[in-house]
């Protein structure tokens, strides 16, 4: 049973009360990667649709070589289509147009990826294992056609998968790849009951004040000590989901360490002398 508006806006309500931490977690569940990963495929996707059916389209747009689709069994030797899947892909979205080439391509994206996530351990943690893995999803006769009438190719959309994989879990970290658009940070928060609007920054947006909190109590509590961040959140730039000092074999440590030196600072308690 589909759950009404009011109940809906109860349970976001109920998540942006939870702590920050909490919440960033709740971004790093499957359904919340998921629609990160289809959302920023469909956005991908649909810019690529665009610009081929372009004028400069013919310069940009990928289509599988001759060789290639008589390796696939697509065609004969002599060029004529052979597989009903892909003869049948084609002439849908000739008559339906690009869209349905998207939704296509969407789909596989769901299904692999949720997939890869949960029944393949670690191989997201090779990303050039994991573009051959989702590679395979797409080189079906109809996901092929599907990725001609877009104008990208099998690997390339799979590559956009851990592209944006990389993005959302490896925050900060260099890469070249291409820059998330926006709706799959959306489309996350909204998979797990978060407000869409809560995280959004700058002019007609408003930030995440319980992340703000968080972020300046940790300035505020840096002392000489030095406390680091261990895990930054891949969602919320400027989060920390795990201090250092949450870690009680540190937190023992310091303390030995306070006890045995003195106390740098006054304010913690102590004459503010090294003894």
């Amino acid at each position: 049973m589909a759950s009404s508006p009011s109940s809906s806006k109860r349970t976001t309500t109920a998540r942006e009360a939870m702590p920050a931490s909490e919440r960033e977690r709740l971004l790093l569940t499957e359904p919340a990667q998921t629609a990160f990963i289809v959302a920023e495929m469909r956005s991908f996707l649909t810019a690529a649709l665009e610009r081929n059916d372009g004028p400069s389209g013919d310069l940009t747009r990928w289509e599988m070589s001759a060789r290639d689709k008589v390796a696939a069994r697509l065609t004969d030797s002599e060029g004529n289509l052979i597989d009903e899947e892909y003869l049948e892909a084609k002439r849908s979205m000739m008559a339906g147009g690009g869209e349905i080439a998207v939704d296509m391509l969407c789909n596989a994206t769901s299904f692999t990826f949720r997939d890869g996530l949960v029944n393949q351990p670690g191989l997201l943690s090779a990303l050039g294992s994991a573009i051959c893995y989702f590679r395979d999803a797409f080189r079906t006769p109809g996901n092929l056609a599907a990725c001609e009438r877009v104008g990208l190719s099998d690997y390339d959309v799979a590559h956009h998968i851990t592209d944006m994989y990389h993005h959302r879990n490896f925050r900060g970290a260099y890469t070249k790849t291409l820059t998330p658009s926006g709706t799959g940070e959306i489309a996350a928060r909204i998979a797990v009951g978060l407000d869409p609007e809560t995280n959004k920054g700058g002019a007609g947006g408003s930030k995440d004040n319980s992340v703000m909190d968080a972020n300046d109590g940790a300035e505020n509590n840096y002392d000489d000590d030095d406390d680091e961040c261990i895990l930054w959140s891949p969602t919320t730039p400027g989060s920390c989901i795990h201090w250092k000092s949450d870690d009680e074999a540190w937190r023992k440590k310091r303390f030995e360490r306070i006890q045995m030196e003195g106390t740098k600072d006054p304010r913690r308690g102590g004459s503010g002398t090294t003894r």
